[in-house]
Parts: structure tokens; sequence; C-alpha cells
């Protein structure tokens, strides 16, 4: 299974895959720029980073049926358990690289803009983190399901309610009212509800290649 991990992750090292996490950093940079308040941080850590980290599955899965290299995957000692699993773990790998930049952004708002608390700021980040894993494996199955190119439409789906949500809350919700709920339970609710994604995205994804190359 690490031969396929190194696999996906050298597609990382590709020239366009650094480009678009540096490109990811550009546009954090200018959208703090014009919007230096809670939802502008709200904006970049909770919804703009963890969607674009949660979409590496897709950029690895496009690659490999380019080459037909899913099914080479039948000729190889390998499970299709650790292939399902491998694509997570690379998909995650991603994801923390593109929160680590949201960490960055986030501390920055804290110390420097002094829009919010060190508090709040860890409480946006730990959303993102949650929201980005929830979206990842449930990409999953959409990419597992139609493919990486089709599958795309699903990964468009979930970011347009997203945004739609965000928006909601810009416009009409007081999102700081959330805040006051005990952080250590926001947190467990976060990581359950992502821990059962996880799972259930794993598990349907390796249920839909094992249907496919049976």
């Amino acid at each position: 299974m690490k031969a396929l991990i190194y696999k996906d992750l050298f597609i990382l090292k590709q020239k366009g895959q650094l480009l678009s996490l540096l490109s990811l950093v550009v546009t954090s940079v200018t959208i703090g720029y014009f919007f230096q308040n809670f939802y502008g941080l709200a904006l970049i850590v909770v919804l703009s980073i963890p969607v674009g980290g949660s979409a590496y599955l897709q950029v690895v899965m496009e690659k490999e049926e380019r080459t037909n290299f899913e099914k080479a995957y039948l000729s190889l000692p390998v499970t299709k358990q650790e292939v399902v699993l491998a694509r997570f773990i690379t998909g995650f790998i991603f994801l923390f690289l593109s929160m680590v930049v949201a960490f960055v952004y986030m501390l920055f708002f804290v110390y420097y803009l002094k829009v919010v608390s060190l508090d709040v700021g860890l409480m946006l980040w730990g959303a993102g983190m949650v929201f980005g894993t929830i979206l990842m494996a449930l990409n999953s199955v959409g990419y597992h399901l139609l493919g990486a190119k089709k599958g795309a439409f699903v990964y468009l789906v979930f970011t347009g309610v997203s945004i739609a949500i965000y928006l909601i809350a810009f416009f009409g919700f007081d999102m700081t009212s959330i805040l006051t709920m005990k952080p250590i339970y926001l947190l467990m609710i976060g990581i359950v509800i992502a821990m059962l994604c996880l799972l259930v995205g794993y598990f349907v994804s390796l249920k839909i290649l094992q249907r496919r190359y049976s």
C-alpha cells in the first residue's frame, strides 16, 4: 500500500499541483486584504481552503483514468481495500497541507489584524478541518461511482451548497451565536460526524470498486 501512497503523492510534486497550492495561498491573501472581518476569515478557513483541499482525490483518479492505471491494480499484489485506503490517506495528506495554510492564515487574523480571539480562530479552523474531511469522504463516493470527470459534478454540487449556506449566514444569520456553545461540544460533534462520513465513504467506495471488478 505504501507504493500506492507514494504514487499518489508523486502527483503533488508536479508543477501543476504546486502552482495550485500556491494559487490557494495567493487567493487567501487577496480575500483577506479586502475582507478583514469575521466572515472574511470564515470564508477562507471554513469554506475556501477546505473545499480546495478536499479535491486532491479527483486529481489522482483523473490521472489514473487517463492511463487506465486502475485496471493495472488487478495485476498488482494489493487488495481493493488497500487501493481505496491509499486514496483516502493521500487525500487527507493534501487536505492537511491545505489546512496548514489555513492555520497560518487564521493566526494572521488573530495576531496581526486582531479580528477574532485565538479561541474563535481555532474553532473556525477546526470547523474547516471537519468540513474538509466530510467533503472528501462524500466526494470519494461520487468519484468511485461516476469516475473522476463525472464525479467532479458531485464535487461542484457540494461546493455550491456550501457557498449557498455561507451566503445565507453572511446576509441573514449571526454565525457568532453558534460560538456561544462550549468549544468542546462543537469539536466532539464535528469529529463524530466527520468520522462517520469517513467510514461510510470508505466502505461505499470500496463496495463500488469491488462490484466494478468482481
